[in-house]
């Protein structure tokens, strides 16, 4: 229970640091535990009520921190896959050495290991995600954005690291776009069980080809 507020600071709500701490703590589980469970049953047929079991918290806790399953889903990808050293690419220094060699076969390299990476530890949950989104407005514009935002990327690292021109800048972004996608990964890697070295190598190859 929170202690009352001086009325010379009453304006500001206090939050207490320990339980912060400890929402934080719990969201964490529930994260956790939603990923393992989307994984293993897919979102269908995960429930709340599931979640918070392996949570060590109540369904009601799942909703209070994250307002609805959709919603978790989308928090478990972000945890899961957005938030990680490669990214955003933008803040990478690597960006920056590789927009100033006039070669840019370490760039190309540079990005078809990024991508590899990032659809090896994400293409499960992104699977999932993408199935619910068939059936799930929220999460189907939360995938959309998601696509536009991998896009406006592309577009980012072909002008400003690359050095493609206006001109072709548009049609180029969407050929780069598609040949990254997690699609094309899913579809080499797991269908035809290609090694992830391979696809890295097939997709900087490409990426050569296309920005020739």
């Amino acid at each position: 229970i929170l202690s009352a507020v001086p009325e010379r600071v009453n304006k500001r709500s206090y939050i207490s640091p320990a339980r912060e701490a400890k929402a934080e703590a719990t969201r964490a589980r529930i994260i956790d535990a939603a990923a393992r469970l989307f994984l293993e049953a897919g979102y269908e047929r995960t429930t709340t009520s599931a979640i918070g079991k392996l949570a060590g918290t109540s369904e009601a806790s799942v909703f209070a921190a994250f307002g609805s399953k959709a919603n978790l889903l989308i928090s478990v990808v972000a945890a899961q896959v957005q938030r990680h050293p490669d990214f955003p690419l933008r803040a990478q220094p690597i960006w920056q050495q590789c927009a100033k060699q006039p070669d840019k076969t370490m760039a190309i390299e540079e990005f078809a290991r990024v991508t590899c990476r990032a659809h090896r530890r994400s293409w499960r949950l992104l699977a999932v995600a993408e199935a619910a989104a068939e059936g799930d407005p929220v999460v189907a514009q939360a995938v959309a954005g998601a696509a536009g935002r991998r896009h406006t990327d592309v577009g980012w690292l072909l002008r400003e690291v690359i050095g493609v021109p206006e001109p072709r800048l548009d049609r180029t972004t969407d050929e780069v776009w598609t040949l990254t996608s997690v699609g094309n990964y899913r579809h080499l890697v797991i269908a035809r069980s290609w090694p992830p070295e391979q696809y890295e190598s097939w997709l900087a190859g490409m990426l050569s080809a296309t920005l020739r």
